[in-house]
């Protein structure tokens, strides 16, 4: 196991640095708050048999997966900048040490250090029961597990 170096608290203009990058990925979202529904399903004039309409379903359940990823990432680069407005941007929610700024850089979401993110996912790896859905951040009950 390697031992991780504590981040270094950011400069003022690392933050702008990251602060930019974090606008530029939100503007870089494809789905946007506003979605209709013809987006997501095809003319009926295009769907003459089963195979057309298994296809149309398919397309579907994909593009609104994908919408659906892109508003929750959405949500979370929204929650860093207004993280980044009341000052508590790059400091880890477990240890309170702060974040390298190489990790920001790489994810700006990133609300834990790489040691605690590391110890969260060994932890999430041992115990299915009670972990969280990244997606919906709803608890997995154990009947669904099985």
């Amino acid at each position: 196991m390697a031992i991780v170096e504590k981040g270094k608290k950011l400069t003022k203009s690392q933050l702008k640095e990251l602060e930019t990058e974090i606008v530029k990925q939100e503007s870089g979202l494809i789905y946007t708050d506003v979605v209709f529904s013809d987006e997501f399903n095809l003319p009926n004039e295009e769907l003459s048999d089963d195979v057309d309409l298994a296809n149309a379903a398919n397309l579907s359940n994909h593009n609104l997966r994908f919408r659906n990823r892109e508003l929750f990432y959405q949500k979370k680069l929204r929650e860093a900048h207004k993280r980044i407005k009341k000052g508590e941007y790059g400091i880890c929610k477990e240890c309170e040490e702060p974040i390298g700024f190489q990790r920001l850089m790489a994810r700006p979401t990133a609300e834990l250090c790489i040691s605690c993110k590391e110890e969260a996912e060994r932890d999430e790896a041992i115990s299915f029961i009670g972990r969280k859905s990244k997606s919906l951040g709803d608890r997995i009950s154990i009947s669904e597990a099985r």
